[in-house]
Protein backbone atom coordinates (compact mmCIF):
# COMPACT_ATOMS: atom_id res chain seq x y z
CA UNK A 1 0.00 0.00 0.00
CA UNK A 2 1.55 3.53 -0.96
CA UNK A 3 1.93 6.16 1.51
CA UNK A 4 -1.01 8.37 0.19
CA UNK A 5 -3.50 5.21 0.31
CA UNK A 6 -2.77 4.17 3.65
CA UNK A 7 -3.11 7.96 5.03
CA UNK A 8 -6.54 8.48 3.52
CA UNK A 9 -7.74 4.86 4.50
CA UNK A 10 -6.45 5.92 8.51
CA UNK A 11 -8.01 9.33 7.89
CA UNK A 12 -11.03 7.47 7.42
CA UNK A 13 -11.05 5.30 10.07
CA UNK A 14 -10.46 8.05 12.27
CA UNK A 15 -13.41 10.22 10.85
CA UNK A 16 -15.77 6.84 11.87
CA UNK A 17 -14.55 7.06 15.49
CA UNK A 18 -14.54 10.37 16.34
CA UNK A 19 -17.75 11.10 14.27
CA UNK A 20 -19.88 8.47 16.66
CA UNK A 21 -17.37 7.24 19.45
CA UNK A 22 -19.90 6.04 21.95
CA UNK A 23 -21.96 3.96 18.65
CA UNK A 24 -17.97 2.46 17.88
CA UNK A 25 -17.69 1.76 21.47
CA UNK A 26 -20.38 0.01 21.71
CA UNK A 27 -20.46 -2.39 18.65
CA UNK A 28 -16.91 -3.18 19.90
CA UNK A 29 -18.15 -4.21 23.20
CA UNK A 30 -21.20 -6.27 21.58
CA UNK A 31 -18.32 -7.84 19.30
CA UNK A 32 -15.72 -8.18 22.66
CA UNK A 33 -18.83 -9.71 24.73
CA UNK A 34 -19.91 -12.20 21.94
CA UNK A 35 -15.79 -13.55 21.48
CA UNK A 36 -15.65 -13.86 25.10
CA UNK A 37 -19.07 -16.02 25.20
CA UNK A 38 -17.84 -18.37 22.16
CA UNK A 39 -14.26 -18.84 24.19
CA UNK A 40 -15.98 -19.91 27.22
CA UNK A 41 -18.22 -22.63 24.52
CA UNK A 42 -15.12 -23.61 23.44
CA UNK A 43 -13.23 -24.89 26.47
CA UNK A 44 -14.60 -25.51 29.96
CA UNK A 45 -11.14 -24.32 32.34
CA UNK A 46 -12.02 -20.74 32.05
CA UNK A 47 -14.08 -19.31 34.82
CA UNK A 48 -16.08 -15.98 35.30
CA UNK A 49 -13.10 -14.44 36.72
CA UNK A 50 -10.76 -15.92 33.76
CA UNK A 51 -13.12 -14.24 30.98
CA UNK A 52 -12.74 -11.00 32.98
CA UNK A 53 -9.15 -11.41 32.82
CA UNK A 54 -8.78 -11.77 29.51
CA UNK A 55 -11.35 -9.07 28.60
CA UNK A 56 -8.57 -6.82 30.51
CA UNK A 57 -5.27 -8.48 29.05
CA UNK A 58 -7.17 -8.17 25.81
CA UNK A 59 -7.15 -4.27 26.07
CA UNK A 60 -3.27 -4.29 27.27
CA UNK A 61 -2.20 -6.77 24.33
CA UNK A 62 -4.13 -5.51 21.66
CA UNK A 63 -2.99 -2.14 22.85
CA UNK A 64 0.99 -2.93 23.13
CA UNK A 65 1.04 -3.82 19.57
CA UNK A 66 -1.37 -1.13 18.06
CA UNK A 67 -4.83 -4.15 17.18
CA UNK A 68 -7.87 -3.95 18.63
CA UNK A 69 -8.86 -5.79 21.56
CA UNK A 70 -11.84 -7.58 19.47
CA UNK A 71 -9.13 -8.62 17.18
CA UNK A 72 -6.82 -10.01 19.67
CA UNK A 73 -9.78 -12.08 21.60
CA UNK A 74 -10.55 -13.15 18.02
CA UNK A 75 -7.24 -14.41 18.01
CA UNK A 76 -7.54 -15.98 20.87
CA UNK A 77 -10.57 -18.16 20.08
CA UNK A 78 -9.20 -19.55 17.25
CA UNK A 79 -6.07 -20.90 19.60
CA UNK A 80 -8.37 -22.23 21.54
CA UNK A 81 -10.21 -23.73 18.68
CA UNK A 82 -6.48 -25.22 17.60
CA UNK A 83 -6.24 -26.94 21.40
CA UNK A 84 -3.22 -24.60 22.15
CA UNK A 85 -2.68 -25.45 25.73
CA UNK A 86 -1.09 -21.82 25.44
CA UNK A 87 -3.76 -20.08 23.60
CA UNK A 88 -2.81 -16.64 25.28
CA UNK A 89 0.66 -16.83 24.51
CA UNK A 90 -0.23 -18.24 20.97
CA UNK A 91 -2.52 -15.25 20.53
CA UNK A 92 0.11 -12.78 21.34
CA UNK A 93 2.85 -14.14 19.22
CA UNK A 94 -0.06 -13.49 16.56
CA UNK A 95 -0.59 -10.19 17.02
CA UNK A 96 3.23 -9.69 17.28
CA UNK A 97 3.34 -11.19 13.57
CA UNK A 98 0.92 -9.20 12.73
CA UNK A 99 2.29 -6.14 13.64
CA UNK A 100 6.40 -6.67 12.52
CA UNK A 101 5.31 -8.21 9.35
CA UNK A 102 2.35 -6.33 8.01
CA UNK A 103 0.65 -9.69 8.03
CA UNK A 104 -3.69 -9.65 7.76
CA UNK A 105 -4.89 -12.18 10.78
CA UNK A 106 -5.82 -14.59 8.51
CA UNK A 107 -1.83 -15.17 6.93
CA UNK A 108 -0.47 -14.54 10.34
CA UNK A 109 -2.48 -17.99 11.45
CA UNK A 110 -1.39 -19.75 8.94
CA UNK A 111 1.68 -19.43 8.87
CA UNK A 112 2.56 -19.78 12.79
CA UNK A 113 0.45 -23.02 12.36
CA UNK A 114 2.31 -24.42 9.33
CA UNK A 115 5.97 -23.94 10.89
CA UNK A 116 4.44 -24.74 13.95
CA UNK A 117 3.40 -28.49 12.84
CA UNK A 118 5.82 -29.13 10.16
CA UNK A 119 8.71 -28.82 12.32
CA UNK A 120 7.00 -30.14 15.60
CA UNK A 121 7.45 -26.97 17.84
CA UNK A 122 4.26 -28.13 19.51
CA UNK A 123 3.18 -24.84 20.44
CA UNK A 124 6.63 -23.47 22.04
CA UNK A 125 6.28 -19.52 21.26
CA UNK A 126 10.20 -19.08 22.27
CA UNK A 127 10.87 -21.33 19.17
CA UNK A 128 8.20 -20.00 16.85
CA UNK A 129 9.40 -16.31 17.67
CA UNK A 130 13.15 -16.95 16.85
CA UNK A 131 11.28 -18.32 13.64
CA UNK A 132 9.33 -15.37 12.95
CA UNK A 133 12.48 -12.94 14.34
CA UNK A 134 14.73 -14.81 11.24
CA UNK A 135 12.52 -14.38 8.64
CA UNK A 136 11.25 -10.39 9.72
CA UNK A 137 15.39 -9.91 9.90
CA UNK A 138 16.26 -11.54 6.48
CA UNK A 139 13.25 -9.85 4.64
CA UNK A 140 14.24 -6.18 6.16
CA UNK A 141 17.60 -6.78 5.09
CA UNK A 142 17.29 -8.20 1.57
CA UNK A 143 13.89 -5.45 0.91
CA UNK A 144 11.79 -8.59 0.54
CA UNK A 145 8.00 -8.54 1.58
CA UNK A 146 7.80 -10.73 4.91
CA UNK A 147 3.97 -11.19 3.58
CA UNK A 148 5.33 -13.27 0.63
CA UNK A 149 7.76 -15.05 2.23
CA UNK A 150 4.99 -15.98 5.31
CA UNK A 151 2.77 -17.07 2.37
CA UNK A 152 5.44 -19.46 0.79
CA UNK A 153 6.39 -20.81 4.42
CA UNK A 154 2.90 -21.97 4.63
CA UNK A 155 2.59 -23.82 1.63
CA UNK A 156 6.19 -25.25 1.49
CA UNK A 157 6.40 -25.78 5.06
CA UNK A 158 5.73 -29.28 5.31
CA UNK A 159 7.62 -30.65 2.84
CA UNK A 160 10.87 -28.87 3.92
CA UNK A 161 10.09 -30.58 6.84
CA UNK A 162 10.00 -33.60 5.56
CA UNK A 163 13.08 -33.65 3.42
CA UNK A 164 15.37 -32.56 6.14
CA UNK A 165 15.69 -28.88 5.88
CA UNK A 166 15.79 -26.71 8.59
CA UNK A 167 13.04 -23.74 8.33
CA UNK A 168 16.67 -20.99 8.11
CA UNK A 169 17.66 -22.67 4.95
CA UNK A 170 14.36 -23.29 3.39
CA UNK A 171 13.50 -19.37 4.35
CA UNK A 172 17.02 -18.53 2.94
CA UNK A 173 15.90 -20.53 0.07
CA UNK A 174 12.84 -19.06 -1.06
CA UNK A 175 13.93 -15.26 -0.32
CA UNK A 176 16.86 -15.98 -3.17
CA UNK A 177 14.22 -17.02 -4.86
CA UNK A 178 11.47 -14.46 -4.22
CA UNK A 179 14.66 -11.78 -4.48
CA UNK A 180 15.58 -12.52 -8.12
CA UNK A 181 12.49 -13.43 -9.82
CA UNK A 182 10.04 -10.99 -8.51
CA UNK A 183 7.57 -13.52 -8.16
CA UNK A 184 5.00 -13.71 -5.63
CA UNK A 185 5.09 -16.08 -2.32
CA UNK A 186 2.23 -18.21 -3.54
CA UNK A 187 4.86 -19.19 -6.64
CA UNK A 188 7.66 -19.26 -5.09
CA UNK A 189 6.30 -21.81 -2.14
CA UNK A 190 5.01 -23.98 -4.82
CA UNK A 191 8.12 -24.56 -6.37
CA UNK A 192 10.11 -24.71 -3.71
CA UNK A 193 7.79 -27.57 -2.30
CA UNK A 194 8.12 -29.11 -5.97
CA UNK A 195 12.01 -29.01 -6.46
CA UNK A 196 11.89 -30.98 -3.07
CA UNK A 197 9.79 -33.44 -3.85
CA UNK A 198 11.55 -34.20 -6.98
CA UNK A 199 15.24 -34.28 -4.86
CA UNK A 200 13.67 -36.58 -2.83
CA UNK A 201 12.11 -38.59 -5.87
CA UNK A 202 15.27 -38.91 -7.65
CA UNK A 203 17.18 -39.80 -4.01
CA UNK A 204 14.50 -42.33 -3.97
CA UNK A 205 15.47 -43.72 -7.19
CA UNK A 206 19.48 -44.21 -6.62
CA UNK A 207 20.41 -47.92 -5.80
CA UNK A 208 23.21 -46.33 -3.28
CA UNK A 209 20.92 -45.94 0.13
CA UNK A 210 23.42 -44.22 1.69
CA UNK A 211 23.48 -41.40 -0.91
CA UNK A 212 19.75 -41.28 -0.66
CA UNK A 213 20.21 -39.79 2.91
CA UNK A 214 22.11 -36.59 1.67
CA UNK A 215 21.39 -33.25 2.61
CA UNK A 216 19.46 -32.01 -0.43
CA UNK A 217 21.30 -28.13 0.19
CA UNK A 218 24.17 -30.01 0.12
CA UNK A 219 23.03 -31.26 -3.30
CA UNK A 220 21.72 -28.01 -4.32
CA UNK A 221 25.08 -26.28 -3.78
CA UNK A 222 27.18 -28.62 -5.61
CA UNK A 223 24.59 -28.12 -8.52
CA UNK A 224 25.33 -25.08 -8.33
CA UNK A 225 28.99 -24.97 -8.24
CA UNK A 226 28.69 -27.18 -11.57
CA UNK A 227 25.84 -24.85 -12.92
CA UNK A 228 28.38 -21.68 -12.56
CA UNK A 229 31.06 -23.60 -14.03
CA UNK A 230 29.24 -23.88 -17.22
CA UNK A 231 29.59 -21.09 -20.35
CA UNK A 232 26.50 -19.31 -20.42
CA UNK A 233 25.64 -20.97 -23.66
CA UNK A 234 26.82 -24.28 -22.59
CA UNK A 235 23.38 -26.49 -23.48
CA UNK A 236 24.27 -28.78 -20.09
CA UNK A 237 23.04 -25.61 -18.34
CA UNK A 238 19.53 -25.99 -19.89
CA UNK A 239 19.56 -29.94 -19.54
CA UNK A 240 20.83 -29.92 -16.13
CA UNK A 241 17.37 -27.64 -14.71
CA UNK A 242 15.23 -30.17 -17.38
CA UNK A 243 17.17 -33.35 -14.96
CA UNK A 244 16.78 -31.54 -11.66
CA UNK A 245 12.60 -29.96 -12.06
CA UNK A 246 10.23 -30.07 -14.67
CA UNK A 247 9.20 -26.87 -16.74
CA UNK A 248 7.26 -25.39 -14.48
CA UNK A 249 9.50 -24.61 -11.54
CA UNK A 250 12.67 -24.08 -13.91
CA UNK A 251 13.16 -20.61 -13.67
CA UNK A 252 12.73 -20.84 -9.96
CA UNK A 253 15.11 -23.53 -9.48
CA UNK A 254 17.69 -21.56 -12.23
CA UNK A 255 17.31 -18.51 -9.33
CA UNK A 256 18.63 -20.22 -7.20
CA UNK A 257 21.44 -21.85 -8.25
CA UNK A 258 22.67 -18.71 -9.97
CA UNK A 259 22.24 -16.87 -6.72
CA UNK A 260 23.92 -19.08 -4.24
CA UNK A 261 25.58 -16.70 -2.73
CA UNK A 262 22.85 -14.69 -2.24
CA UNK A 263 21.17 -17.76 -0.72
CA UNK A 264 24.64 -17.94 1.78
CA UNK A 265 24.00 -14.08 2.72
CA UNK A 266 20.01 -14.80 3.78
CA UNK A 267 21.16 -17.78 6.22
CA UNK A 268 23.24 -15.26 8.10
CA UNK A 269 20.64 -12.58 7.52
CA UNK A 270 18.42 -15.11 9.14
CA UNK A 271 20.96 -16.13 12.20
CA UNK A 272 20.88 -12.41 13.06
CA UNK A 273 17.53 -12.00 13.81
CA UNK A 274 17.46 -12.00 17.72
CA UNK A 275 14.78 -9.28 18.57
CA UNK A 276 13.69 -8.10 14.95
CA UNK A 277 10.28 -8.89 15.18
CA UNK A 278 9.41 -7.06 18.48
CA UNK A 279 11.28 -3.90 16.85
CA UNK A 280 9.18 -4.55 13.92
CA UNK A 281 6.31 -4.10 16.01
CA UNK A 282 7.10 -1.43 18.11
CA UNK A 283 8.04 0.93 15.03
CA UNK A 284 4.76 -0.51 13.65
CA UNK A 285 2.79 0.70 16.75
CA UNK A 286 3.89 3.72 16.38
CA UNK A 287 2.30 4.54 13.62
CA UNK A 288 -1.05 6.35 12.15
CA UNK A 289 -3.31 3.23 12.16
CA UNK A 290 -1.75 1.82 15.08
CA UNK A 291 -3.06 5.04 17.06
CA UNK A 292 -6.33 5.07 15.52
CA UNK A 293 -7.15 1.58 16.80
CA UNK A 294 -5.52 2.31 19.79
CA UNK A 295 -8.11 5.71 20.13
CA UNK A 296 -10.73 3.09 19.36
CA UNK A 297 -9.79 1.07 22.87
CA UNK A 298 -9.91 3.48 24.60
CA UNK A 299 -12.95 4.73 23.86
CA UNK A 300 -14.82 1.15 24.32
CA UNK A 301 -13.04 0.74 27.40
CA UNK A 302 -14.21 4.29 28.78
CA UNK A 303 -17.56 3.05 27.63
CA UNK A 304 -16.87 -0.38 29.51
CA UNK A 305 -15.87 1.38 33.01
CA UNK A 306 -19.20 3.23 32.85
CA UNK A 307 -21.46 0.69 32.37
CA UNK A 308 -19.54 -1.12 34.94
CA UNK A 309 -19.99 1.66 37.72
CA UNK A 310 -21.69 1.84 40.80
CA UNK A 311 -22.09 5.71 39.83
CA UNK A 312 -24.05 5.15 36.69
CA UNK A 313 -26.42 1.92 38.89
CA UNK A 314 -27.26 4.58 41.50
CA UNK A 315 -28.18 7.30 39.15
CA UNK A 316 -29.93 4.86 36.78
CA UNK A 317 -31.99 3.27 39.75
CA UNK A 318 -32.14 7.43 41.04
CA UNK A 319 -33.66 8.75 37.79
CA UNK A 320 -36.21 5.44 37.80
CA UNK A 321 -37.34 6.50 41.14
CA UNK A 322 -37.91 9.81 40.36
CA UNK A 323 -39.85 9.11 37.20
CA UNK A 324 -41.70 6.58 38.95
CA UNK A 325 -43.00 9.62 41.80
CA UNK A 326 -44.19 11.95 39.05
CA UNK A 327 -45.99 8.61 37.14
CA UNK A 328 -47.87 8.29 40.39
CA UNK A 329 -48.58 11.92 40.36
CA UNK A 330 -49.17 12.68 36.87
CA UNK A 331 -51.58 9.56 37.32
CA UNK A 332 -53.76 11.29 39.88
CA UNK A 333 -53.99 14.84 38.44
CA UNK A 334 -55.37 13.26 35.01
CA UNK A 335 -54.15 15.22 32.07
CA UNK A 336 -54.84 18.92 33.23
CA UNK A 337 -52.78 17.68 36.37
CA UNK A 338 -50.33 16.30 33.99
CA UNK A 339 -49.65 19.96 32.20
CA UNK A 340 -49.46 21.77 35.48
CA UNK A 341 -47.39 19.77 36.94
CA UNK A 342 -45.05 19.79 33.59
CA UNK A 343 -45.71 23.99 33.70
CA UNK A 344 -44.41 24.08 37.59
CA UNK A 345 -41.24 21.59 36.99
CA UNK A 346 -40.54 24.66 33.66
CA UNK A 347 -41.36 27.18 36.25
CA UNK A 348 -38.93 25.57 38.73
CA UNK A 349 -36.14 25.31 35.81
CA UNK A 350 -36.12 28.95 35.51
CA UNK A 351 -35.73 29.93 38.96
CA UNK A 352 -32.49 27.65 39.22
CA UNK A 353 -31.19 28.43 36.24
CA UNK A 354 -32.11 27.46 32.81
CA UNK A 355 -28.29 26.96 32.19
CA UNK A 356 -27.67 24.48 35.11
CA UNK A 357 -30.88 22.58 34.28
CA UNK A 358 -29.95 21.91 30.68
CA UNK A 359 -26.62 20.26 32.09
CA UNK A 360 -28.25 18.78 34.52
CA UNK A 361 -30.97 17.20 32.16
CA UNK A 362 -27.47 16.60 29.35
CA UNK A 363 -25.96 14.43 32.08
CA UNK A 364 -28.19 11.99 32.28
CA UNK A 365 -28.78 11.67 28.67
CA UNK A 366 -25.32 11.23 27.76
CA UNK A 367 -25.36 8.27 30.66
CA UNK A 368 -28.38 6.94 29.26
CA UNK A 369 -26.80 6.56 25.59
CA UNK A 370 -23.98 4.56 27.18
CA UNK A 371 -25.89 2.60 29.22
CA UNK A 372 -28.08 1.63 25.88
CA UNK A 373 -25.63 2.18 23.44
Amino acid sequence: MNNENFILKTAAKLKTILKDPFANAAKELKKIDHTLDQISKTTDRLSKADLSRLETAAFQTAGKYGKKASDYLSSLQEMYQAGYQNAEAMAELNMLAQAAGGLDPGLAKDYLAAADAAYQLKGNTAALGKVLDGQIHLASRNALSMEELAEATKISASQAALSGISIEQSAAAMGTMIAATKQSGDVIGKAWEDILMHIRQMEGELEDGAASLRDPMQILAELSNVYASLDVSDSRRTDLISAMDNADYGSQLKALLENWDLYEKMLEDYAEGGGSAMEKAMQSADGWEASVNRLGNTFAKVIHNIADSDVVTAMANHLNSLLSVMDKITSRLGSLGSIGALAGIWAGAKNTGKRRMSVRISKIFCFEYALHA
